[in-house]
């Protein structure tokens, strides 16, 4: 397999607060992955995939929810429809995530 296309995000968060943008595509393989660009406040920003849809084989989709920030891996892989990137501050701090799609075929 190789990439096919690749697609980057990005968006910024501030506040005691989890911030998420859902990105919406047909059902394809995908790798995401989030990184935490930068941030401001001097305490504890977080980016991660809070969550995607899987494509099953039946044709349904499947949520994979992966609960809050502690547990929000930096990137997956799996046939997807929906994914959806999240950035974690705390009070008074600011985040600024970059999140990549690659699509595989």
């Amino acid at each position: 397999m190789t990439i096919k296309d690749i697609g980057l995000h990005w968006f910024s968060g501030y506040g005691d607060a989890n911030h998420t943008r859902a990105v919406n595509f047909p059902p394809t393989q995908v790798m995401v992955q989030a990184y935490l660009r930068g941030a401001a406040g001097g305490g504890l920003n977080i980016a991660g995939i809070k969550g995607f849809r899987r494509r099953l084989p039946s044709g349904a989709d499947e949520d994979v929810d992966f609960g809050e920030w502690p547990s929000w891996p930096a990137a997956a892989f799996d046939r997807m429809t929906s994914v959806t990137f999240a950035l974690a501050c705390g009070s008074h701090q600011q985040a600024w995530g970059v999140f990549r799609i690659d699509v595989w075929g």
